[in-house]
């Protein structure tokens, strides 16, 4: 039996084989119920999350394997990661996306764990006083964000998008495919981390597509544990429940559920492990299979948000430039050159995949397409809840008084100024969606409050005598930080309900009048929809689409063109008109609710006649001969 640090049997110390072995289990007994014809949703889902995080366990820092609570908390988040990289490797391979060929996929990531881990990999006792707070706040989490998510359709445009591109990979079983619709026809340009898990888990279950709809919902739950994974291991108890609990509860996180920013929210949940990992890096604590393990968050990362792994890449930069100053750095340097051999080695499908999508980009735009999306700081402190922001701003303080004595703290320092950097980067010309910054503070704001409460850094080397002290300052902390979190708890609660109605374009009532024009289309026609009905149409219509997206929408330049041709055709103008008539346009779809990148009311379009109006959708019907019917009463 594995030992304590004074040689006594430790007594809850489990076999990491254990853990491979469940993971292989789920495999397998998802597979046979393949086999019988009766595969499951579930089973399967956990086959793409759970199984991979179990088999390759022995791959996260040890500081990780060694809690329980936080274990099981980052198991889904590198299961997720370590799937996505596999999928992702064998489409480019050139095999199949198919029930079989995923299973096998997942089966050789659980055999590679049988095979790798140690026999005896010992895991600490589970301490139940530890459940309490991650309980609480996943709990807390999942009401906030029912409070959003409930129901179907969920609000939110961009969910279309994502469900289309896994069902046209389940139906090609490629995943660097064309989209018929949008745009009248150009490549899936997504980000594929989502993506390529979203079609295993449709050719694995025969699941209905809508099912996804609700996908979010799992990434922003395993998000909010992998705060706490990320916290306690390197913090303490205290400190990482309360960072969860903060991290459930703040609105900025149920703002990003109610547009659907599927691929922010799946980053969002992989970045408290690869910040983990990069703190172990940083302290010279990264072994070999440490190392591999951070090459498959990184190139996790890289697949699911392009624009997150970049902020990311640059913040670990700046704090490692600092450790190396001040730290172990041949044991740094050694670490990075495993990392980076093992994402060579690791990544080259991740990697391939993502040069042939940017190849398809047609360049990027300048920064003054994005002009429009700077930070305004009141709706910020107002999404962080303005309790929240004073808190965060006091937590930071505190964190750069105790950097020196405690230097873990550099790195979600490094983070938060990175990110402040990038908010304003538009003063140096870097093109970026400068709001989109907003979503990565709860990210390391969190963490700062929840240790700057519990205030003491994890130590194992504390003396005896100050067990108590710290005991009294930890209670102390709880009592302060639950106060706090159910302050901006109560304070979300209208907030997710007023999120919800915002961006709730798919109503009852606006889904009849989709049906309508369903009813009336011809195969392979072209409808023209405002930015608010983009990918809505596209997905729920199931036919060629015109999007008139805002620059500020579009990251591929060679889509822009196609949306100022959508605009002129709503504008009325005379090329737009001629346009329209050319592909035979019969009908443009409109949300009268809709705002621009500034907030300020769409006009009203000037082509067509109405033929059905509800509060989110005007559905405007163009006769044969546009020139006849350009309004000028907008």
């Amino acid at each position: 039996m594995p030992a304590d640090s004074n040689g006594l049997p430790r007594r809850g110390a489990h076999s990491g084989r254990t853990l491979a072995a469940t993971g292989a289990v789920i495999v397998v007994l998802d597979a046979l119920l393949a086999i019988v014809g009766h595969a499951s949703a579930g089973l399967g889902a956990c086959a793409l999350l759970l199984a991979p995080g179990l088999a390759l366990a022995a791959l996260l820092p040890a500081s990780v394997r060694r809690e329980p609570v936080a274990l099981a908390c980052a198991v889904p988040v590198l299961g997720f990661a370590a799937s996505s990289v596999a999928l992702i490797t064998l489409t480019r391979v050139g095999v199949p996306l198919t029930g079989v060929s995923s299973r096998i996929a997942l089966a050789a990531l659980a055999g590679v764990g049988l095979a790798w881990l140690p026999l005896r990999d010992p895991i600490g006792r589970l301490r139940a006083v530890e459940l309490v707070l991650p309980a609480v706040a996943v709990t807390g989490g999942i009401v906030l964000q029912a409070r959003v998510l409930h129901g179907f359709p969920v609000p939110g445009n961009d969910w279309a998008k994502y469900l289309l591109y896994a069902d046209e990979i389940r139906r090609h079983g490629q995943m660097l495919i064309d989209n018929p619709y949008w745009m009248l026809g150009v490549p899936f340009r997504e980000d594929p981390g989502v993506p390529s898990v979203y079609g295993a888990f449709l050719v694995m279950s025969g699941a209905s597509t809508a099912v996804l709809a609700h996908g979010i919902w799992v990434f922003a739950v395993i998000g909010i544990g992998a705060i706490y994974a990320w916290v306690r291991a390197v913090w303490e108890p205290v400190a990482g429940g309360l960072a969860a609990l903060f991290y459930a509860v703040v609105p900025m996180n149920q703002d990003i559920l109610g547009w659907h920013g599927l691929a922010n929210v799946a980053a969002l949940a992989l970045l408290p492990l690869v910040l983990l990992y990069a703190t172990e890096l940083l302290r010279g604590r990264l072994g070999r299979r440490e190392a591999a393990g951070f090459a498959v968050l990184l190139l996790a990362l890289a697949a699911a948000h392009r624009l997150s792994a970049s902020v990311t890449v640059l913040a670990l930069a700046l704090a490692a430039a600092v450790a190396l100053i001040a730290g172990p750095r041949r044991a740094i340097l050694r670490a990075v050159v495993a990392v980076g051999a093992f994402c060579v080695v690791l990544g080259w499908g991740v990697i391939s995949h993502l040069v042939a999508v940017n190849r398809t980009f047609g360049g990027t735009q300048g920064y003054e397409a994005y002009l429009s999306s700077k930070v305004d700081l009141d709706l910020v402190a107002l999404d962080l809840t303005k309790v929240f922001s004073v808190a965060a701003a006091v937590a930071v303080l505190w964190a750069l008084w105790r950097l020196r004595r405690h230097p873990t703290l550099g790195v979600p320092l490094a983070y938060l100024a990175v990110t402040v950097a990038l908010t304003y980067s538009w003063l140096v010309h870097l093109p970026l969606s400068y709001l989109r910054m907003a979503y990565y503070l709860p990210l390391v704001l969190a963490p700062l409050v929840g240790v700057a409460l519990a205030d003491r850094a994890k130590n194992e080397d504390v003396a005896q005598r100050k067990q108590r002290s710290a005991r009294r300052r930890s209670a102390v902390g709880v009592v302060a930080g639950t106060t706090l979190a159910a302050v901006v708890a109560v304070m979300a609660w209208n907030r997710a309900g007023d999120v919800r109605a915002f961006y709730r374009f798919a109503d009852p009532a606006s889904l009849r009048g989709l049906d309508t024009v369903a009813a009336q289309l011809r195969p392979g026609e072209v409808v023209v929809t405002d930015r608010c009905w983009s990918f809505l149409s596209t997905w729920l219509l199931h036919t060629r689409t015109l999007p008139a997206l805002a620059p500020e929408d579009i990251q591929p330049k060679a889509e822009l063109p196609i949306a100022r041709r959508a605009q002129s055709v709503l504008d009325g103008n005379p090329s737009g008109v001629a346009y329209a008539r050319r592909l035979g346009v019969r009908f443009l779809l409109v949300d009268p609710t809709c705002v621009n990148p500034q907030g300020e009311p769409m006009p009203s379009p000037l082509l067509g006649e109405p033929v059905y109006a509800s509060r989110r959708l005007v559905v405007l019907e163009v006769p044969p001969d546009p020139r006849t019917i350009v309004r000028t009463d907008g």
